[in-house]
């Protein structure tokens, strides 16, 4: 990436806004535009099959999964609503790539399942996206990509506890 896609905040920015970090204001504006574009390239490769990347995401969910998932489990794994999920499932029931079957014993529950044609399409978008994921974290030795694992966790942990504070609060 060139130096002039780097996002930096003004060196007056903690003097503009009290109580802020220009340090963590970098780090969460570099770490949601280094996101976005992982996600474009994601839905350049799922987009050539005719799938988002959270459709994307779902039939891998389904295909790495030993049993029919609900609804439920799926969305929790996904960063969109529980309705999006619902609709997402719909668009992928429509195309015959899952199916949603009622659960035995309680009629209020719902099973999903990749078919064959889903785990098909699955078997053929996810090796070029992890083919590319190698490519796009070549920069990084196996030391340093360890080492962003664990911060994003960390980071991860915090928004955790923040969200907990505020649903306490």
């Amino acid at each position: 990436m060139s130096q002039n896609n780097r996002i930096a905040v003004a060196p007056d920015f903690e003097t503009r806004y009290p109580g802020a970090s220009a340090l963590a204001t970098e780090c969460a504006m570099n770490l949601v535009f280094t996101a976005d574009r992982l996600v474009e390239h994601i839905a350049h490769i799922t987009g050539q099959y005719g799938l988002s990347p959270s459709a994307g995401l779902v039939l891998s969910i389904l295909a790495d999964s030993d049993a029919p998932q609900a609804p439920s489990a799926i969305a929790d794994r996904l960063i969109i609503s529980r309705a999006s999920t619902t609709s997402l499932l719909d668009s992928l029931e429509k195309r015959g790539l899952v199916t949603r079957k009622a659960h035995p014993t309680d009629r209020r529950k719902v099973s999903v399942t990749i078919t064959k044609e889903g785990r098909a399409l699955t078997l053929k978008f996810r090796p070029e996206i992890h083919r590319q994921q190698n490519e796009w974290f070549r920069s990084l030795n196996a030391s340093s990509k360890k080492s962003l694992i664990a911060v994003l966790h960390d980071l991860q942990d915090s928004l955790s506890a923040s969200e907990q504070e505020s649903n306490d609060g």
